[in-house]
């Protein structure tokens, strides 16, 4: 961990700090609200070729930086989801420019899936559980367990091939967290996820094309407490991030990424049944801090009451600590990902 040597120099990185989350409002982002996944008697084979999702419906949503939600400049994500009696499916295709270095993960692409398990999980800062102050914990804290998310699968690529599959536990099909916070998540005990990756255009450095991802997973599984559980005719919150290995010279930074969902909302994956049906997981009921922020971002009148609300009060002292941590995150460059 480095620290800046002198006042200045804190000041600069706090205000280039500052400046980065001011761009949401110089670029504008509107987030698809949900992705339909339609039960499939034809199951897509996981090797990263896409002739085999055609005809399935394309849901295509900007990726902004975590932290700053700057827009991804090469493009939005594109996103296609099957399930079947037993697996769900999801084909992912993000342009960009190739880059590939089997000694360093930073200098490959890198991908990871995130699903909200408690129901008062946020996107933003996954899960944002107000009670854990615990940077690197063993264990999540009590009282954390409505605030947790599955973070899997997150996946490095410098061990692995292009359209290669890498099954259930391979060691090569990334890592599976459990988690309330970016620096309190804990390994689940399993990573029943399947994937494969390619890319479309000449895999030469530096040329352009789409990365392609392309996953599978049992739609329920052992580990209830730490899975998303996935059934026909529900909706449950996910989002999707992705590491760009052309960040910068040395490749992705763990705090560079970027995220759908405008760097703060759920997408609905709607597992809809034979009727196109699918209800949402948790009722849509909020706190007052939430409902508040919720008013706010979607254009309610912020002055529509003269005296803050107790809700309003915690939105604010929430919003702080976020900013607090992440300030703390761009010092200390937790790792998103472990390193393989």
């Amino acid at each position: 961990m480095t620290f800046p040597k002198t006042i200045s120099a804190v000041f600069f990185t706090l205000a280039g700090a500052l400046a980065g989350l001011q761009t949401t409002k110089a670029n504008s982002c509107t987030s698809i609200e949900s992705i339909t996944c339609v039960q499939t008697t034809s199951s897509p084979t996981v090797d990263a070729k896409i002739s085999d999702w055609d005809g399935v419906e394309v849901f295509e949503t900007p990726l902004t930086g975590a932290l700053t939600s700057t827009i991804y400049g090469a493009g939005n994500i594109k996103i296609q989801c099957v399930y079947d009696t037993n697996n769900i499916y999801l084909l992912y295709q993000i342009p960009g420019k190739y880059m590939f270095d089997s000694s360093d993960n930073h200098k490959c692409a890198a991908v990871g899936n995130m699903f909200q398990v408690g129901e008062k999980a946020s996107f933003f800062n996954m899960g944002n559980c107000p009670l854990s102050e615990a940077a690197g914990c063993d264990a999540v804290p009590g009282g954390c367990a409505p605030w947790a998310v599955d973070i899997a699968p997150q996946w490095e690529l410098r061990r692995t091939e292009r359209g290669t599959e890498y099954g259930p536990n391979t060691g090569n099909n990334g890592n599976h967290e459990f988690g309330i916070t970016p620096y309190c998540r804990v390994d689940a005990p399993s990573n029943e996820w399947s994937a494969a990756w390619d890319f479309s255009g000449d895999a030469t450095d530096g040329e352009k094309g789409d990365y392609i991802f392309e996953f599978s997973r049992p739609l329920t599984t052992s580990s209830p407490d730490m899975d998303i559980q996935l059934t026909a005719g529900t909706e449950v919150g996910f989002g999707v991030a992705f590491w760009d290995p052309n960040e910068k010279a040395g490749g992705w930074s763990d705090s560079g990424h970027y995220v759908t969902g405008c760097s703060a909302d759920w997408i609905g994956l709607r597992l809809v049944d034979e009727n196109g049906d699918a209800t949402p997981v948790f009722n849509g009921e909020s706190s007052t801090a939430e409902s508040d922020a919720t008013t706010t971002a979607s254009g309610g009148d912020p002055t529509a009451s003269k005296t803050p609300s107790s809700g309003a009060i915690a939105s604010v002292v929430t919003s702080t600590l976020t900013f607090i941590a992440a300030i703390v995150a761009y010092f200390a460059d937790f790792e998103a990902f472990s390193s393989a």
